[in-house]
């Protein structure tokens, strides 16, 4: 009896079963890539970092800073085009930053200065490859366009703008390829401010470049102040573990679960219970009755901390009700030189700022956004609507609410109740100082 069929189909079986495996080794090596969520603000669009590796942006697009091939503004959730493995996120007014698993860099946006790092200054929709940047571990976006990044060696490379030697290179010449910043070396975290820069070392201090107007982030007396071309060591702070950089104003986090604040303090934001810029020596401060805290995040005039029982705190200016504890006011509105709890908000894994709005993911993976939504960079209702207490966001085009964990949540999803800007407020408000001007002038 002939064997040759039974020989064949033994050939074939073991050929489906071979597509069969590699199949699913590529299903699984997708499948196997986690991370921790992540959320990214700026001044009129936010990131997410998905614990898949993907990468979601919603808000102001203009500069092609959602990454989605287009230059079209959104007020829900697009995916980034062409990223995965990613593991970290950054954002600045008109520019992002990814870092993948493989230790490079990617951005995407406007790019006049050369924030990008591509070697060009050509604005790009999609995410390009940062040239010559290998082994990084962290990343940091000023919000006026320049990038920062920290390599597994310890050292701190800078691109982008640079009037105010914040990539700190000795120079104050743009660079749209990265230059390393120099003096630095055991680097373990990295910031990037308005116009100015922040690294923490191995040893828990702190050390800033860029930017001094009015001694606000150096350090050292406002007679003096110089902007400072290279690394200066912030004086009064030893033990911090996490540094967080605002638009004029810095906080650090220390081993003991207090926040420490120096810089502009028009708005309340050091929380120290005054309205007191700090620029001279001693000119750091704690912000007042905070104790427990596990991660910082700060804005233009905005501070929030993250405690270890979930809860959010927030302090400065409330503005576009950035401060998430439902305030409002009419001339204007109600601000906070101390920390006041965000409502309705517990079981936080992970805290951002944006410029004039606060940004949170629960430990369920939804995602939470009040304050300023202009541009729609909450991904939550339609724009022009501050929110006043955490809003969801809502999910990819608009159907359920958004999940940083996996599939979106379905549409009946259930939220907490959240105050939001009437349009009728606002015209009322618009009307009251219209009438009042038209009076007395």
């Amino acid at each position: 009896m002939s064997t040759k069929p039974r020989g064949f189909l033994s050939v074939l079986l073991a050929f489906i079963m071979a597509l069969g495996v590699i199949a699913v080794s590529l299903t699984m090596a997708s499948a196997d890539f986690t991370t921790a969520p992540m959320l990214a603000g700026a001044y009129g669009h936010t990131l997410v970092l998905k614990s898949d590796g993907t990468v979601y942006a919603t808000g102001f697009n203009a500069g092609g800073q959602l990454g989605n091939g287009t230059n079209v503004s959104r007020s829900t959730p697009v995916k980034v085009s062409g990223l995965d493995s990613v593991t970290a996120v950054a954002a600045a007014s008109s520019h992002s930053l990814a870092l993948k698993s493989d230790g490079t860099v990617w951005a995407w946006g406007s790019n006049n200065s050369g924030q990008v790092g591509d070697g060009t200054t050509t604005h790009r929709n999609t995410p390009v490859q940062v040239t010559g940047l290998t082994s990084v571990t962290a990343i940091s976006a000023g919000s006026y366009g320049h990038s920062l990044a920290l390599k597994s060696d310890g050292t701190v490379w800078a691109w982008g703008q640079n009037e105010y030697y914040q990539l700190g290179d000795g120079t104050s010449m743009n660079s749209s390829t990265p230059v390393q910043v120099i003096g630095l070396s055991g680097v373990t975290a990295i910031a990037g401010g308005r116009q100015f820069s922040l690294a923490l070392k191995d040893d828990g201090t702190v050390w800033a470049w860029g930017h001094s107007f009015q001694c606000d982030r150096m350090g050292g007396d406002i007679d003096t102040a110089i902007d400072d071309f290279s690394p200066a060591m912030v004086p009064g702070l030893s033990g911090v573990t996490a540094v967080a950089a605002g638009y004029d104003h810095a906080l650090a986090l220390k081993s003991d679960g207090t926040v420490w604040a120096w810089g502009w303090n028009g708005d309340g934001q050091l929380g120290d219970g005054t309205y007191n810029w700090r620029t001279r020596v001693p000119l750091v401060v704690r912000a007042s009755g905070l104790s427990g805290v596990t991660a910082i995040a700060a804005g233009s005039s905005l501070s929030l901390a993250l405690k270890n029982d979930g809860t959010v705190w927030a302090w400065g200016d409330n503005y576009q009700r950035q401060l998430g504890d439902g305030t409002i006011g009419l001339f204007v509105p109600a601000r906070s030189n101390v920390p006041v709890r965000v409502k309705n908000l517990d079981g936080v894994a992970a805290i951002e700022s944006g410029n004039t709005y606060g940004l949170a993911i629960k430990n369920d993976g939804t995602v939470w956004g009040w304050g300023s939504n202009n541009d729609g960079e909450l991904g939550s209702i339609s724009i022009f609507t501050p929110v006043h207490t955490p809003a969801q966001m809502k999910g990819v085009g608009g159907s359920g609410y958004f999940n940083a964990k996996g599939a979106d949540f379905s549409a009946d999803n259930t939220i907490f109740n959240t105050k939001y800007e009437s349009n009728f407020w606002n015209w009322f408000k618009f009307l009251v100082l219209f009438g009042w001007a038209w009076m007395w002038f």
